[in-house]
């Protein structure tokens, strides 16, 4: 398949998807630059990854649907995937967000400083507490998996994969595979090996010196420095069980002590109570044009998304003991086509001038609720989506029940969607109607999101 690849430049996939520069590959996927319908209908640039149809292929297209709907800043977004067929050879394909530079690419020319490699680790220890938080796990990260897009740092999410789940080349070990690869099952403890391994690699340029059959930890370089050392040495245990967590990670690179965490069993799995503050670095040298400023801001924005709040009521004053969002319009903004934009997408505030104050629909509608995006839920936004919610409102006009009623939407929108509905308040109804009906409809684009309300007519 490899010699294959490079031949299908300028070929279309799935009649919208055209296979532009050959980025690489192996005899297992390649990897295209292509395009998408961005927002306001222009081109934006995106991956698209090829694998070829088998019985196996097609479990990675149930996950790479699933993982589809996953939304964190520091997971690359996929936006799309599906079947194709190119001369005959029967592929699976994934569109996903475009990454300008990844980590490998770097260490040839230099090792990362400790600074940097703080600004590194917050961010992909958001992503992994997020994904296993979901019950899935990466199974691949090292350097090649680490990305910049913007000012952002990603860890690739084509790989995440069912906890549990058999390694797809369990019987092809390699330098940077866990002890149980070869036999066992992927999980979180699986994730956490993966981690030390690149943490060293990044640090000295090269992964540990690891004899696999000797049943011994991979020797760590006495040049990491502290608490790098340290944390290689919790991850890189050769029992799984034995090893620290993504949370005691957390911990170690403040200077912490990982502690007791309560847990929450589900399903027969743990999700720990993780407590992660970013680390800005200072005074690091140039990585490149692209990551020498990305490392100075990633561990901020991984906290910052940590931090994200609940979806506030538009023009209502903010709760006791809690400051009020400076993204937060104190004027009411009309019901009909509320619209929120600001500097900050994943923080968007109303926008009071969108239509004229008084509107047909505005009368029996108290207060508004405008959902809260993520930054990476804004980010993955191509032209508008529309969530369309269905309310049953009480007597004393409170939401009883929100309903989607749309189709082919995200989960994720739809939820954002929803919660926002159940928090909106109308005007107490006419004596002997229980009930009434409602129809909200909450339009997302990438610069603001609008709403607006209708009564169902009886």
């Amino acid at each position: 398949m490899s010699e294959t690849w490079k031949q299908w430049e300028g070929r279309v996939v799935d009649g919208k998807f055209p296979l532009q520069t050959y980025l690489g590959g192996s005899d297992h996927s390649a990897v295209f630059l292509t395009v998408i319908q961005g927002g306001k209908g222009a081109a934006e640039k995106a991956a698209i990854k090829l694998i070829p149809r088998s019985a196996g292929a097609e479990n990675q297209l149930t996950r790479w649907r699933a993982v589809g709907e996953l939304m964190h800043p520091n997971l690359l977004a996929i936006y799309e995937s599906g079947r194709c067929k190119l001369d005959g050879t029967k592929l699976l394909y994934a569109i996903e967000e475009y990454a300008e530079e990844n980590l490998s690419q770097i260490l040839p020319d230099r090792a990362l400083t400790a600074d940097e490699t703080r600004g590194m680790l917050s961010p992909i220890l958001a992503a992994l507490q997020f994904a296993h938080d979901h019950g899935m796990v990466h199974g691949r990260i090292q350097p090649s998996n680490i990305f910049a897009v913007g000012d952002a740092v990603k860890l690739s999410s084509d790989s995440l994969k069912s906890d549990g789940d058999q390694p797809s080349n369990a019987k092809l070990t390699g330098d940077y595979d866990p002890p149980e690869a070869g036999s066992g099952r992927l999980s979180a403890a699986s994730d956490v090996w993966y981690l030390g391994m690149t943490l060293i690699e990044v640090l000295t340029q090269r992964p540990p010196v690891w004899n696999r059959s000797g049943g011994n930890a991979p020797a760590i370089p006495a040049s990491v420095p502290e608490p790098f050392h340290e944390i290689a040495r919790q991850c890189l245990r050769t029992e799984p069980d034995q090893r620290c967590t993504v949370a005691d990670v957390g911990l170690l690179i403040e200077g912490k002590k990982p502690q007791l965490r309560s847990t929450v069993s589900e399903g027969g799995k743990q999700a720990a109570v993780m407590s992660l503050a970013g680390v800005a670095p200072s005074g690091s040298r140039t990585i490149s044009k692209t990551w020498s400023a990305l490392v100075a801001v990633a561990a901020v924005a991984a906290v910052a998304f940590a931090l994200i709040p609940r979806p506030k009521p538009s023009g209502s004053a903010s709760a006791p003991n809690q400051p009020a969002s400076s993204g937060e319009n104190s004027q009411p903004a009309p019901v009909n086509s509320a619209s929120s934009s600001s500097s900050n997408p994943s923080m968007a505030a109303p926008d009071a001038s969108a239509v004229p104050a008084n509107t047909a629909n505005e009368k029996g509608v108290v207060r508004r609720v405008i959902p809260d995006l993520s930054a990476g839920g804004r980010r993955s936004i191509h032209g508008k989506i529309v969530v369309r919610v269905k309310v049953i409102v009480d007597a004393a006009g409170n939401v009883e029940k929100a309903k989607p009623e749309s189709r082919r939407v995200s989960p994720y929108f739809k939820r954002v969607a929803v919660d926002a509905a159940r928090d909106w308040k109308f005007a107490p109804g006419p004596s002997g109607d229980p009930s009434r009906e409602w129809k909200l409809e909450f339009g997302f684009t990438r610069a603001k999101t609008e709403a607006s309300a209708e009564p169902v007519q009886r």
